[in-house]
């Protein structure tokens, strides 16, 4: 009966079709329709660009008005976060306390999910056809080759680093050729896994490549091309150059920002403070700043750091001997200094979850999950060397998880956010981090019973799981931390 349906409804729609055909063959009529659609696509095209033209045309006169004069501040320096110089080990006969404790507040990280933005939204139509690409444009950004379309109308040459000379150059910018550059720029955003600063590297080393490093040419197409990508970005001049003002939705230590209305924007290539001159104007009502969040590892091509073996003391079965992608670490080693929360959401990289994860998985097989998160924890507690960052950096500097696998030393927080992670990927739980005054540690939501001591979050128990209380298993707390109100940041 579907079938008989089915037919009916073809031949109500195909006949009709059939005598909007008359004397065209069907491929002439297809090809017809094909032309009319293009024609269409195409005015939808020349609008959305001519739209697009306009606003940047507007938005370069306003840049030769006189910039504002805006004092830079030196940034704020790292906060010292006290940490114990070494790890406290369990021991022998330590009683289990079975409590609740109390926390002192409740702080949620929010998932980062920054999308690739057009912050001029094309009128919603039809797909439009392809059209012909331009000349390639190969860059590399952290060993990573990549290419971009573009021609040689955006080659910018400044006479001068004045009002008038950078407006003209966004001006040169803003042809139909930089829209193609622009797209390509998204798509390996997209390709890349690039979170907001990723992105911005890349944008930063297309642009010098390009123009020249530290050159005023560059600065000005990578601020362009950050703005037209959504960003609420700025441009400046100081002592005699050129220089690019980036707001982020975090504290930046150790770099010069400007206030503009309460908001920061930062000089991220200074730390010297001094007078500014600055053209203090959105391009967009929709802009945003960039998010210090990073959703997901970026796929950079991998160069080996030199393999490296780490093993669980307890369980020498949970042994894997692995790389690191060495030009991950210098895009890690760039990234803006910040609070450590930012780096619990970055996760690891498939080149160490290909090693890393199979090892763990089969130590962990058939284990029930109290078991299973016993032999986790003991893996972070006991296959790293314990240094807290002021001695191993001369300064408080969070590594996010392939980071602990890399550099010789972890310290109590890099070693909560790779467990948070492990326990997450490996048995599915609900994680939250726990900060002590002087020490982060975790705590899981675990779904079989355990004795332990524990925090009540929206009704459920969260067990401590300490990553650095060497020895311990799930649900043992520190006995020097059992009286101590900590804070509890919720990873969602």
């Amino acid at each position: 009966m579907k079938r008989i349906i089915t037919l009916v409804v073809m031949l109500f729609f195909i006949v009709p079709l059939k005598a909007q055909v008359g004397n065209e063959s069907w491929e002439e009529y297809q090809q017809r329709i094909k032309k009319e659609m293009q024609n269409y696509t195409g005015s939808v095209r020349h609008d959305y660009e001519e739209f697009r033209r306009q606003a940047n045309e507007e938005y370069a006169q306003f840049m030769r008005e006189r910039w504002e004069e805006f004092q830079g501040m030196k940034g704020v320096p790292v906060p010292e976060i006290p940490e114990p110089s070494k790890p406290y080990e369990r021991e022998k006969d330590t009683p289990v306390p079975e409590l609740p404790i109390k926390f002192d507040k409740v702080i949620t990280i929010p998932t980062p999910n920054p999308q690739p933005i057009e912050p001029l939204k094309r009128p919603e139509s039809p797909v439009i056809p392809n059209t012909p690409k331009l000349p390639v444009f190969d860059f590399t950004c952290y060993g990573t080759l990549l290419s971009v379309h573009m021609d040689n109308n955006l080659r910018i040459s400044l006479k001068d680093i004045s009002e008038n000379s950078v407006a003209d150059a966004w001006e040169q910018l803003a042809s139909e050729s930089s829209k193609e550059l622009l797209d390509d720029c998204l798509a390996l955003r997209d390709e890349l896994n690039l979170g907001d600063w990723a992105y911005y590297c890349m944008i930063r080393d297309f642009s010098e490549q390009y123009l020249g490093k530290d050159s005023d040419e560059a600065v000005v197409m990578k601020t362009y091309l950050m703005a037209q990508s959504g960003y609420k970005v700025r441009i400046g001049r100081k002592d005699k150059h050129l220089i690019i003002l980036i707001p982020f939705d975090g504290m930046v230590f150790e770099t010069t920002y400007l206030s503009f209305a309460g908001e920061c924007f930062y000089d991220v290539d200074s730390n010297k403070g001094g007078t500014y001159y600055a053209f203090n104007r959105s391009f967009t009502d929709n802009d945003r700043v960039l998010s210090l969040r990073m959703p997901a590892t970026p796929r950079l091509a991998f160069k080996s750091a030199g393999e490296k073996t780490f093993a669980s003391k307890r369980y020498p079965e949970l042994t894997v001997t692995l790389t690191v992608n060495k030009n991950l670490m210098e895009f890690y080693n760039s990234y803006p200094k910040c609070q450590w929360t930012n780096y619990s959401w970055a996760g690891i990289s498939e080149e160490v979850k290909t090693k890393l994860y199979p090892v763990l998985r089969a130590g962990i097989e058939g284990k029930n999950q109290i078991e299973a998160a016993n032999r986790l924890i003991n893996f972070v507690q006991t296959a790293f060397e314990y240094k807290t960052d002021g001695q191993q950096f001369g300064y408080e500097r969070s590594l996010f998880a392939d980071e602990t696998f890399y550099y010789p030393f972890s310290d109590c927080e890099d070693r909560s956010i790779l467990f948070s992670i492990l326990v997450h990927d490996l048995l599915g739980l609900d994680v939250v981090l726990i900060q002590y005054p002087d020490h982060l540690a975790t705590a899981v939501r675990y779904t079989e019973s355990l004795n332990g001591s524990y925090v009540i979050l929206d009704g459920q128990n969260y067990y401590i799981s300490d990553p650095t209380y060497i020895g311990a298993e799930v649900g043992e707390c520190m006995p020097r931390y059992a009286k101590t109100k900590p804070a509890v940041y919720k990873l969602k």
